[in-house]
């Protein structure tokens, strides 16, 4: 009798019109798989892409049958929505997100898992570490924007003072903790980050942080202004909303 052992990590991607990378990820989480031994899932979900991402998928699916493959339906998209409907559906032991795009090498996942072994709840990769390498840096005006954004959450929401940075995509939560964080969120776009690790806070859980290896994604999907806008709404939004 064939025993499916449990799975350890579950990794999620939420993607839109990723067909330059998302077959590199795959690949890349397969050589992760390869040296980590132990079962994991990889849980991409997606919502209007128009492009081959879902075809390359597929065609993978049929390669490596730890793909999952969900497609998300409504009237709601964003990021946040994105990733919190591929957690909800996740069973590692771990859960962790991360970007598509191959910013941060997957070998850091045992970095992250390490942190949870030792009694926290939360990992959170961080480019602001001297033991950081970052091989590809952003755009300067995401420089001074990252940082802009770093001192305004700092000072107006009480982000805690040891995560110098919120938004890397890269994080590793226990099962139970990913699930009660994410089954709350209530941010659909790119700010989701920062909700979350306020949930944390509020609930009392451990965050660490962890340095990585991290390289800038020129196909970002952010628009500078558009994208400015709806931070700062979602940002006033959440200063009501948990009474900062």
């Amino acid at each position: 009798m064939n025993i499916q052992k449990p799975i350890t990590v579950s990794i999620v991607i939420t993607t839109y019109n990723e067909e330059s990378k998302i077959g590199q990820d795959i690949e890349a989480i397969k050589e992760f798989i390869d040296e980590f031994k132990k079962p994991v899932e990889l849980i991409i979900t997606y919502d209007r892409s128009t492009d081959r991402t879902v075809e390359i998928i597929k065609t993978k699916q049929k390669k490596y049958p730890w793909v999952k493959l969900i497609h998300i339906k409504g009237k709601v998209f964003g990021k946040g929505i994105g990733l919190k409907t591929g957690i909800e559906a996740a069973i590692g032991k771990y859960i962790m997100f991360t970007d598509a795009g191959l910013c941060v090498p997957y070998k850091y996942t045992i970095d992250g898992i390490n942190k949870l072994k030792d009694g926290y709840d939360c990992a959170l990769a961080t480019r602001a570490s001297k033991k950081s390498s970052i091989t590809k840096k952003q755009p300067l005006y995401r420089q001074i924007g990252s940082r802009i954004f770093s001192l305004i959450i700092r000072n107006l929401l009480g982000i805690p003072r040891n995560i110098k940075d919120t938004q890397c995509g890269f994080k590793i939560y226990k099962n139970e903790v990913a699930k009660k964080l994410f089954g709350e969120l209530q941010t659909n776009g790119f700010m989701f980050d920062t909700e979350i690790i306020l949930r944390a806070k509020k609930a009392k859980y451990k965050m660490a942080t962890f340095p990585v290896e991290w390289k800038s994604d020129d196909d970002t999907k952010f628009k500078p202004i558009s994208g400015s806008l709806t931070i700062i709404k979602d940002l006033i939004n959440m200063k009501l909303r948990y009474n900062l």
